[in-house]
């Protein structure tokens, strides 16, 4: 057994947390900005060009077979499937996706797409990504195939069957008016919504903080919201169902002023 697991063995789990912190392997969530703007002054923002070719770049070698599979950058050797996401994609198209349509919502240039490829041979596939301008676009250049296409805007995308689903996979958090862009979103004609890997807490309102990035990933802090569970299920109630609820991997946190919170997944149904 390595150092590293027969520490893991012993030190207890708010220590660890503690020790991530402090050494920049994991997210912090801090501070109290008044509003999207003061908190865009409050955050230090990141390269956009820097990131797009980090993303690129590991998104070339997991097509080159070199790895399994890319997250946020990241490379990774072994296969981390999202399971819940699977089998809401399987349910969507046992009930009579043909071929299945997925709008995927922040979907950088496909890496939940290549993570789910593998279990979805079988099935007829369209997934549109939406994404900021640059990522289309170098979507566009050398990632877009038969199957996987790049828009900028919800507009842009293509009409869509009635059992299409919506993918909204770690982006609700960093938008200025993620209630907005639900709404948005809920205008399409789709069945289904997969919410994936979103901070929720049980405090009354949404709260806005800032986030920073660990160093091995890029350096950048910008604002992100610890959505108000409560509150957003009941927005959501007006269109959808909730038809499963989820942990994410990256389980339970807390700002560094004390609001716990985790991240979860939901999986909705279409119900107006």
């Amino acid at each position: 057994m390595s150092v590293r697991k027969m520490a893991g063995a012993w030190v207890p789990p708010v220590a660890l947390t503690l020790f991530r912190r402090w050494s920049g392997r994991s997210l912090r969530f801090s501070g109290f900005p008044a509003d999207w703007e003061r908190a865009t002054q409050m955050s230090t923002g990141y390269d956009a060009v820097r990131i797009l070719e980090k993303v690129a770049a590991a998104t070339r070698a997991v097509n080159a077979g070199e790895a399994s599979f890319e997250r946020d950058s990241m490379l990774f050797d072994e296969p981390q499937y999202s399971f819940p996401i699977l089998a809401a994609l399987l349910r969507a198209a046992s009930l009579g996706a043909d071929p299945l349509e997925v709008v995927d919502f922040g979907g950088s240039l496909g890496s939940t797409y290549r993570q789910c490829k593998p279990f979805l041979d079988g099935v007829s596939l369209r997934w549109y990504v939406i994404e900021q301008t640059s990522f289309v676009d170098k979507g566009r250049d050398e990632f877009a195939t038969d199957e996987l296409k790049f828009f900028g805007s919800v507009s842009e995308v293509p009409q869509l069957g009635e059992h299409a689903v919506i993918l909204a996979a770690s982006v609700l958090q960093y938008l200025e008016d993620p209630t907005a862009t639900m709404d948005e979103l809920s205008e399409l004609p789709a069945r289904h919504l997969i919410i994936d890997r979103t901070p929720l807490g049980n405090q009354e309102q949404h709260r806005l903080c800032i986030q920073y990035v660990p160093a091995q990933i890029y350096e950048a802090s910008y604002p992100c919201w610890i959505l108000s569970k409560s509150r957003f299920l009941s927005r959501l109630s007006a269109t959808w169902r909730l038809v499963a609820e989820y942990p994410c991997p990256e389980g339970h946190s807390s700002t560094d002023e004390g609001l716990p919170f985790e991240f979860r997944g939901l999986i909705l149904e279409r119900t107006a």
